[in-house]
């Protein structure tokens, strides 16, 4: 579903504040479609990032939206992040170790 611009900044904005953590630990982008393999590999896995993506009516909205949440509130900006594309996604940076990992404020951490 389609949504504007700002209600795409407050639904990324509140998932930041439930999940915890400052904007800094958390990753936006911009892809094309859900079919890539970043996409596939986080709405298969359960990778207890908080994990979310919103489509903006266009890929100008949708880099408008990036770029307010990495240049004004502070989050970091995904490299494989995309220029034309219409899904907004925002997912907290967790340690990709295979030790042990916890559940605590809705990252996993190592332990």
């Amino acid at each position: 579903m389609l949504l504007p611009k700002d209600e795409i900044i407050a639904d990324i904005e509140s998932q930041i504040r439930r999940n915890g953590g400052e904007f800094s630990d958390w990753c936006v982008g911009v892809a094309k479609d859900s079919r890539e393999p970043f996409f596939e590999a986080h709405l298969v896995e359960d990778r207890n990032d908080g994990f979310l993506f919103r489509e903006a009516f266009t890929p100008g909205c949708a880099q408008e939206i990036r770029d307010y949440l990495v240049n004004q509130c502070g989050a970091t900006l995904d490299p494989s992040s995309s220029d034309d594309g219409r899904l907004v996604y925002a997912y907290g940076m967790t340690p990709l170790e295979p030790s042990v990992r916890i559940k605590k404020s809705g990252f996993a951490l190592t332990h």
